[in-house]
């Protein structure tokens, strides 16, 4: 039998409290304090004999692992959100792990309307990051509940008394209300009663965070379809491979794969994505010598690493943590949650997500008990839009398009930079990979 750690009781008890008066509670734990074991306690405490465990498809094995190892296998179903609309029924206790992934708005994702369906006695949501990018983002996760804010009929009416609504563009001349400046001491003064904490400084780490960037001149190429997207937002010609990027967003989604060396053309069905530049995986490879993690963003990213390492990579937590031949390479939405990856020396990031939680919680990951150090790299692209999307992301905030097109004059001028110092660079071309695809303006 498991034996929880002071902390994880004293919450556990707290947490009993709460949901035998209220129906409802909210665990906030930081990372790797062990959230899953503490809330299975509290279905051990409520006598609960029929609970359903809703997380993401990642993180299924640890948490059926420790569902086992506190005899509760019988008792405790777990499943990804992708499966909850399978679980319709009564359950005693419902628990909605990563929580803060419901807190879509101002409309409800469908995650959320498909736990609305669930009926349950209790219902105990988990995260150890509630509101990682605005505190709007507390308003489904509450209003899931019997008991918080479900007396609004939408988030639209919950606004009118806790968020200052103000406007924002989208694109060319479309303005939209813009719900995220929610009123933190308001909202915080509403829940608090409702939440228990569980710190990393309550479980006793000591790991310091080391993050180092290290940045990659590109191939020519990159800069010279880099300043395209920039300048002209379309590559290629009609009916053949071709990029459109006629929006802010869709140009820093383009810049966003161009400067990690791919682009994924239009019609993506037809031609899937075009990659021709494999220096930052070249670098990734030669530089790191240890156990090693790598996350990326795109499935092509994906391509590139696994081409590079072959038969060590593998994008199975278990399987990185016990073969210490082995590389993790994982998507960086997929793997930033619910994901232990304690085994690495050095946790790698292939370019930047423009989320802030992709950052925050990504970084976590190699974080344990007893650990000192942490070790996470940045693999940036010289003179791109990266290194912004970093100063911005670690300030908790998310790369928007009113951050690019503050940049952009300037990321012009350094793609053009880039074009001429790479002219002066051995253009070498990585064995397999495509060159002088039809449609694409490659030189």
């Amino acid at each position: 039998m498991i034996k929880l750690r002071g902390y994880q009781e004293e919450a556990a008890y707290k947490l009993h409290g709460l949901l035998l008066k209220h129906r409802c509670a909210y665990l906030s734990g930081q990372v790797r304090t062990g959230k899953t074991f503490t809330s299975l306690f509290v279905i051990q405490l409520l006598g609960c004999e029929k609970v359903l465990f809703v997380t993401k498809k990642k993180a299924i094995p640890s948490i059926q692992s420790d569902v086992d190892a506190m005899g509760l296998t019988e008792v405790v179903t777990v499943i990804n959100f992708e499966q909850v609309h399978k679980h319709a029924g009564k359950w005693d206790m419902l628990i909605v792990d990563e929580a803060h992934s419901i807190g879509a708005y101002p409309k409800p994702s469908k995650r959320w309307k498909d736990l609305c369906r669930i009926r349950y006695e209790y219902v105990l949501l988990q995260s150890g990051t509630p509101s990682p990018e605005s505190f709007s983002q507390l308003y489904h996760q509450w209003a899931l509940t019997p008991h918080l804010w479900s007396r609004y009929q939408s988030f639209y009416r919950w606004a009118d008394e806790y968020v200052t609504v103000q406007k924002k563009f989208i694109g060319p001349g479309v303005e939209v209300n813009d719900y995220s400046k929610a009123n933190k001491t308001k909202v915080l003064e509403a829940i608090k009663p409702m939440v228990v904490e569980m710190t990393q400084k309550d479980a006793g780490f000591e790991t310091k965070i080391e993050e180092q960037v290290h940045t990659v001149r590109m191939k020519p190429r990159t800069y010279r379809l880099a300043l395209r997207i920039i300048r002209d937002g379309v590559i290629g010609r009609p009916g053949l491979r071709s990029v459109v990027a006629d929006s802010g967003a869709k140009v820093m989604g383009k810049l966003r794969q161009c400067y990690n060396g791919f682009l994924i053309c239009e019609d993506r069905e037809r031609y899937g994505e075009v990659i021709w530049d494999y220096s930052k995986v070249e670098y990734i490879k030669k530089t790191f010598t240890g156990r090693l993690a790598i996350m990326y963003c795109f499935q092509a990213e994906g391509k590139m690493l696994r081409t590079a390492f072959g038969s060590r990579a593998t994008d199975s937590p278990e399987t990185f943590n016990s073969d210490p031949e082995s590389v993790f390479i994982g998507q960086v939405q997929a793997s930033r949650e619910g994901v232990s990856l304690a085994a690495a020396d050095d946790l790698v990031f292939m370019g930047i997500d423009y989320s802030a939680l992709s950052y925050l919680q990504g970084r976590e990951r190699c974080s344990f008990l007893g650990r000192t150090s942490n070790k996470v790299h940045f693999i940036f692209a010289e003179k791109s839009i990266e290194p912004r999307v970093f100063d911005t992301v670690r300030d908790k905030r998310t790369y928007t398009t009113s951050h690019y097109k503050q940049d952009r004059e300037q990321l012009s001028v350094e793609a053009h930079q880039g074009i001429r110092e790479g002219r002066m660079a051995c253009d070498q071309t990585f064995e397999g990979q495509q060159i002088g695809l039809p449609g694409f303006d490659f030189d």
